[in-house]
């Protein structure tokens, strides 16, 4: 008879989603094989065998399978500390894509008065004072936008106004926080700002930002879909999902003007 590894409670296989008490079987003398899901009877989570880079590679190409093995079935949860450093990574790409839109003049909307078009401003734009003050101005917008869109949408799921039970599924057997586990899954589905970063070897239509933005909002509603439990994700978005995620977007882009209407000296077009 096999031995089995010490069990753990909501492990789900990646391919069907359905519950199962194991991933890896011990046959004893270091024979270990990968549990078959006994529901639709494959490999229950392939992915464990996977290094970290192959992984992030699959959440670029926005797997459900391999979401499901992020946001269930890794073997320690992602801890606040870990998060964290997530969300700070997602907020210095942000700041990346806000200089390179200010640099290129596009996709930007500039007060008369601002600190970017002033004459004191683009003589001194090459001190390091000045650069360390644009940088932070940038930052600080990037913090605001992505503190005021996570908040958003956490506020939406756990009010729940479509009646789905959200707070509930969000909540049952989270062993790190409810709002660890979310933020977690929000900051790794949103890895996709990492294209931004081509802007620095490759010269894009400033457009091009949009692709990445549209493609970070869909990793959103997939990861967001499998953390609530809201079907099959490979077949169909759900639209309850989608409409919390707009909601997000929503309030992003209010937030943005409201900063510019009290006094911001640039107004981007970009959401994401």
């Amino acid at each position: 008879m096999p031995s089995k590894i010490p069990l753990r409670h909501g492990l789900v296989c990646v391919e069907c989603g359905a519950s199962v008490p194991e991933l890896v079987r011990d046959y004893g003398k270091g024979n270990l094989r990968l549990a078959i899901c006994g529901i639709c009877n494959s490999v229950a989570d392939k992915y464990v065998e996977y290094e970290t880079i192959l992984l992030f590679l699959e959440v670029l190409l926005l797997k459900p399978q391999v979401y499901r093995h992020v946001l269930c079935n890794l073997p320690a949860p992602v801890s606040t500390r870990t998060t964290l450093k997530l969300f700070v990574i997602l907020v210095m790409l942000d700041m990346n894509v806000k200089a390179y839109l200010v640099d290129r003049d596009a996709g930007v909307t500039f007060q008369s008065e601002s600190m970017y078009r002033s004459p004191d401003a683009l003589q001194t734009a090459t001190s390091g004072v000045r650069i360390g003050q644009f940088s932070l101005h940038l930052v600080c917008l990037a913090l605001v936008e992505n503190v005021v869109y996570f908040v958003s949408v956490f506020g939406a799921i756990w009010l729940d106004p479509f009646h789905r039970e959200w707070r509930v599924k969000l909540s049952n057997g989270l062993e790190n926080g409810t709002e660890v586990r979310y933020a977690s899954a929000m900051c790794i589905s949103s890895f996709g700002k990492l294209f931004a970063l081509l802007t620095v070897i490759w010269e894009f239509h400033w457009s091009f930002i949009h692709v990445i933005g549209a493609l970070v909002v869909v990793s959103n509603v997939l990861a967001l879909q499998l953390l609530l439990g809201e079907g099959d994700p490979a077949r169909a978005k759900s639209l309850h999902v989608v409409a919390v995620v707009v909601f997000g977007l929503i309030a992003r882009g209010v937030a943005q003007l409201v900063l510019y209407a009290m006094g911001n000296s640039v107004l981007f077009h970009v959401f994401v």
